[in-house]
């Protein structure tokens, strides 16, 4: 069985992702990176660099209706905001479950989630 886990760079998934590895090996771990097109240059090199140091697969994908977060805004003709937070729906989960749904094999896809990240998050 695959592993997934849902990487964006930050301590909380990379805390998933090294958890998983330790728990399920690095030879089963895909490392699964949404690109919105709007990370800073040092979140891409430090993703592959741990990747490479952990021995995982790093699958980065990215919306195949828009080209990042600048495409996105314009094409909605607003940036996103706490009320509408269009981004993390159309750059990461959408990508992701489009990828999870090409699969042909059973997965445990696993996230990273901090209790105290939002009200919303912590009743997960």
């Amino acid at each position: 069985m695959k592993v997934l886990v849902a990487w964006s760079g930050g301590k909380d998934s990379q805390a998933s992702l090294i958890w998983a590895v330790e728990r399920f090996g690095a030879d089963n771990i895909e490392a699964v990176f949404c690109d919105t097109g709007w990370e800073h240059e040092n979140t891409y090199k430090h993703v592959s660099e741990v990747a490479s140091d952990l021995s995982v697969k790093l699958v980065t994908l990215r919306n195949k209706k828009y080209d990042g977060m600048v495409d996105l805004a314009v094409k909605k003709g607003r940036m996103p905001s706490t009320m509408a937070r269009f981004c993390t729906e159309e750059l990461k989960t959408k990508p992701m479950i489009d990828y999870v749904l090409s699969l042909q094999q059973h997965v445990i896809i696993i996230q990273g989630i901090r209790a105290d990240e939002s009200k919303n998050r912590s009743l997960m």
